[in-house]
């Protein structure tokens, strides 16, 4: 009898645990380039070329879990935890946090849900797909666009999908004691969908952390707009506005960047992809006051080749007038391209793989 019992309380296990279905993914990316730059700052003023292995081209590398678990009702637990990494090094990315890129976990019901934990900012996500190169690592002003802080710590977000329809806001706690406000972060954006057109807007704000009992703050805003001019063909364009508060070397105080970009599917496994950037700088911070430079812009060019579902070979160039790669000589600490003092201009080319698991 016992054995009975036992044996039925498994079968009532399994049924509550079959009921309750939950799912675990691995997911990655990896993906490396053999890459040419010119003009790199090194020894002395003028520019050095530089040809090396670099991770991340089309997507930077990384390995994540994403999960659910069926509540009932409609309802669902959900997290995710994402590792950025160099392929190249084998070095954690994000100041080689363990799960740098993302880790939060939610509630999900219907079309609505909340989480909470490090995530990406509001205007990040509803820009994503009004960028020219899907935030490519090479050669797209993903900072430039987004911000150095395009995720941030101790983040609540609500979002939801709507149809045609996608909004979302997000407050980040400061956690700074004595201050509601220093620390803190906030933003919110949509992205609309209609036939063969899109509209998406967004805006961020961060504040600084407390100094001398003040801090300062940095506000982003973006509009964007698309068009599949033809099935194979899609034309973006997108403004972004700056404010920052935040008194850093070599960094914008104000600009404005513009983008307009064309991707064409040239054949069932060929895309071709063309984006112009320009930043109308107003001024930016130096070491001990604020100027007025030139105003940079970069033309992109790339060939996506895709030999299977998840693994394709590329070729991604870019030349930047006025300015690093990227922009990167307007980013203060975070810049990835060091421009030498004498040069005006940056040119790279990069061949690489991607691999998506």
């Amino acid at each position: 009898m016992k054995r009975n019992l036992v044996g039925l309380a498994c079968v009532l296990a399994s049924a509550t645990a079959a009921a309750q279905t939950s799912g675990i993914t691995l997911y990655g990316v990896a993906d490396a380039n053999i890459e040419y730059t010119n003009n790199n700052a090194g020894a002395g003023p003028d520019g050095h070329s530089r040809v090396g292995v670099s991770s991340g081209g089309l997507s930077p590398s990384r390995w994540g879990l994403r999960g659910t678990e069926d509540l009932g009702g409609g309802k669902q637990a959900i997290f995710a935890l994402e590792s950025g990494f160099s392929l190249d090094t084998g070095v954690s990315t994000q100041g080689g946090r363990l799960f740098g890129r993302q880790a939060w976990v939610g509630l999900r019901s219907g079309t609505q849900q909340v989480s909470l934990g490090r995530q990406y900012t509001s205007l990040f996500l509803m820009m994503a797909n009004y960028s020219p190169t899907a935030y490519a690592t090479t050669y797209e002003p993903v900072v430039g666009i987004a911000g150095s802080n395009l995720r941030e710590d101790n983040m609540v977000k609500y979002h939801v999908d709507l149809g045609p329809l996608t909004a979302e806001a997000h407050w980040s706690f400061g956690e700074q004691p004595g201050s509601m406000q220093a620390s803190t972060g906030y933003g919110g954006g949509f992205d609309y969908r209609i036939g063969n057109f899109g509209v998406a807007g967004a805006y961020d704000s961060i504040n600084s952390a407390l100094t001398a009992g003040d801090y300062t703050r940095t506000q982003k805003a973006a509009l964007g707009l698309r068009y599949q001019i033809t099935p194979a063909l899609l034309a973006q364009a997108a403004y972004r506005y700056n404010n920052n508060g935040t008194r850093a070397a070599n960094t914008s105080a104000r600009d404005d960047l513009w983008w307009l970009s064309l991707n064409y599917q040239a054949t069932a496994a060929l895309q071709l992809t063309g984006a112009f950037y320009y930043d109308n700088v107003k001024s930016q911070y130096t070491a001990t006051s604020k100027i007025n430079p030139s105003n940079p812009w970069q033309v992109t060019l790339i060939a996506d080749y895709s030999l299977s579902k998840r693994t394709d070979l590329y070729v991604s160039t870019a030349y930047t007038k006025n300015a690093s790669l990227n922009f990167e000589s307007l980013n203060g600490a975070a810049a990835a391209y060091q421009i030498a003092p004498n040069e005006k201009n940056q040119f790279g080319v990069a061949m690489g793989m991607r691999h998506k698991f």
